[in-house]
């Protein structure tokens, strides 16, 4: 067999078996309309929180006024201590508190150092940057204005009083990449790298199974497996990959306007060694696997901790080195920050260097990997090796 048949009747193969073809070409279309809509504003909004009032003043009163109109949160009631409002932080119900202490209007009239306290949830970060700085916002707006009303009532010149209004440092908050200061900016561009991963390897290990338990297929339908009729089977295979990342890059985020385009000759060459390095990685694992399902719930369990260790969501810097080792064997860990930089940021071949060659380097892993899973299917298959087990007639 050629290249190039090897290469058709993988693609024939992929399309025409209806358990695989989901994945191929269904799936990613799904993900990508589903998957960004939580984060079709951009921002987090409606956080629940609950203000604790202690001071029950005009001023506390007013806190808790501006805090509503803000959008990144909604009050969601009001507790009378502390302890009953951390029971529902604990609960999950809520996301965050706000504390008014006693004397908080005498103590801000009179100049005197008080605190309002804010009190977030560390495990929806995100949720908690929204509460903590919703809440530090409206309190510095409010301690600036009774400043600047007490100044005016001590007979202080308007100029003063400016210059206490702008204190602190003049600076410029221009974002260089993600413009629009948004979530789904940040998260969708680099989860969607490991949404092709993950539903590749599903569909290619799933095939590939499917080629082993029936003896057919480009791998397994031959007396013999020639070199070129394994590249074209990878070519095949990477073929789907490819389209599913230009699918990503070139429509989904121009629909929603994500950052795109840095370096648009520099990505489509990194999606076409990432597309084979993914091929390579999905026949070596339905090789392993042996079995049409055991993809499916092998990489499903996998796909959180695979973008946990990429070094986007949490800093890679920060994770222990074994760990850090175990990444750099994932696809996706060279991929999203490759992906990220080129896309996103406009990086040249020489600003990628790290990713290009780690991703290189898993090719060429993987290549190997996965000739060698294939040749050793083929020479002791699973179905072959069926061992005899005693009937009935032939107990004692």
């Amino acid at each position: 067999m050629t290249m190039r048949e090897a290469f058709l009747q993988t693609l024939r193969a992929a399309l025409r078996d209806r358990g695989v073809a989901v994945f191929f070409v269904l799936a990613i279309p799904a993900y990508s309309f589903f998957y960004p809509l939580p984060y079709a504003t951009e921002a987090v909004r409606n956080v629940p929180v609950v203000i604790v009032d202690l001071d029950a003043s005009a001023l506390s009163r007013e806190v808790a006024a501006r805090l509503s109109a803000v959008a990144a949160i909604r009050i969601a009631g009001r507790a009378s201590s502390v302890a009953e409002a951390g029971d529902a932080l604990a609960a999950g119900s809520i996301a965050g508190i706000v504390v008014v202490p006693e004397n908080f209007q005498r103590d801000t009239l009179r100049g005197t150092a008080t605190a309002v306290t804010a009190f977030g949830s560390g495990a929806y970060p995100v949720q908690d940057k929204a509460v903590l700085g919703s809440v530090g916002l409206v309190v510095e707006s409010v301690a600036l204005e009774h400043a600047a009303a007490r100044l005016l009532r001590q007979g202080a010149p308007p100029a003063a009083v400016l210059q206490a209004a702008r204190a602190g440092p003049a600076f410029v908050d221009q974002p260089l990449y993600n413009l629009g200061r948004g979530y789904g900016s940040y998260v969708v561009t680099a989860v969607s790298i490991l949404i092709v991963q993950q539903i590749m390897l599903i569909g290619i290990a799933a095939l590939v199974g499917t080629w082993l338990e029936r003896r057919e297929g480009t791998l397994f339908g031959a007396p013999t497996l020639p070199l070129g009729a394994f590249a074209g089977t990878v070519a095949g295979f990477a073929l789907f990959a490819l389209f599913a990342l230009l699918y990503f890059f070139g429509f989904v985020y121009w629909l929603h306007d994500y950052p795109r385009g840095g370096n648009l000759p520099g990505a489509l060459a990194f999606a076409a060694l990432t597309a084979a390095t993914l091929a390579c990685l999905g026949i070596a694992l339905g090789a392993w696997f042996a079995d049409r399902e055991r993809a499916l719930q092998v990489l499903l369990a996998t796909s959180i901790p695979f973008l946990f260790l990429c070094g986007v969501v949490f800093p890679r810097e920060s994770i222990p080195a074994p760990l850090d080792a175990l990444a750099a064997l994932i696809p996706t860990t060279p991929g999203i920050v490759g992906f990220v930089k080129l896309n996103q940021m406009g990086a040249a071949w020489s600003e990628i260097r790290p990713e290009f060659v780690n991703m290189s380097a898993l090719l060429a892993l993987y290549g190997a990997a996965a000739w060698w899973a294939v040749n050793m299917r083929r020479r002791d298959p699973i179905g072959d090796k069926v061992k005899d087990s005693p009937t009935p007639s032939d107990e004692p």
